[in-house]
């Protein structure tokens, strides 16, 4: 019993001397620490957490947000599927409605860009002048093929065609030559205001006249018979336009 009590007693001379001591506080200090620091990751850890779920929340409602309020053309179905367009948005002038695939926008057309040049009409008339050689021709061809065709329709059908390339052919010569006088109305022109002149400028109607003047020159050259014809044509021509302006109880008793 004697040494239980000295046991006993001991123990609590040692308990009281860690309890005294400053090792022991730190100890105790210490332990403390821990806990707190432990209990500071746990609640860290739950606001990481919470956070998350926020930020989760958040993407998800923007998304949802996204779905229903889309800025700009939707998607289409099929390429070939016309363009959604916003109807809240102004339309502009300059828009593309149909898109024109790249294999068309590849071709081009000689006669409206400008990577071909500048078109030259005289360059382009002696340059092609052997068409009207053949174009001749063709009219001799025809002519004799009228000449041996029995058939009525047929000949018919290639007495039109005659009339149509001649009244063709006789047009293109006949604005060549007015381009012809023109040409030398102008060249007499510049030549003259080189010597001084003030530049002279026709009217519609004098040239009109100067190029009547030409054409029945030429044929009274080649054929009095053909002139007298053209003639009488033409003032057929201008006695019908003058009728028009005539009161409709006068053209009766006339």
């Amino acid at each position: 019993m004697n040494q239980i009590g000295t046991k006993r007693s001991n123990e609590k001379e040692k308990l009281t001397r860690r309890s005294n001591s400053p090792f022991f506080e730190e100890d105790i200090d210490t332990s403390n620490d821990d806990n707190d620091s432990e209990n500071e990751e746990s609640s860290e850890e739950n606001e990481n957490s919470s956070e998350e779920n926020e930020n989760t929340e958040e993407k998800i409602n923007s998304d949802n947000n996204s779905e229903i309020n889309v800025k700009g053309p939707k998607k289409r179905r099929n390429k070939h599927a016309p363009m959604e367009m916003s109807s809240k948005k102004p339309v502009s002038k300059y828009r593309q409605i149909v898109e024109i695939p790249k294999s068309v926008k590849q071709k081009r057309d000689p006669r409206f860009d400008g990577l071909s040049g500048k078109f030259n009409e005289d360059l382009f008339e002696k340059s092609y002048s052997f068409l009207n050689e053949y174009k001749k021709s063709e009219i001799e061809q025809i002519k004799v093929q009228i000449s041996k065709e029995k058939d009525p329709t047929k000949k018919s059908e290639l007495q039109r065609l005659l009339n149509r390339l001649q009244s063709k052919f006789a047009h293109e010569q006949d604005i060549k030559r007015k381009k012809g006088l023109k040409h030398e109305r102008k060249k007499r022109e510049l030549e003259l205001i080189s010597k001084g002149k003030k530049p002279f400028y026709y009217k519609k109607s004098d040239v009109k006249k100067l190029e009547l003047i030409d054409k029945f020159s030429k044929l009274q050259k080649s054929d009095p018979k053909v002139l007298e014809k053209a003639i009488e044509k033409r003032r057929k021509k201008n006695a019908s336009i003058k009728h028009k302006y005539i009161p409709f109880k006068r053209r009766k008793s006339d």
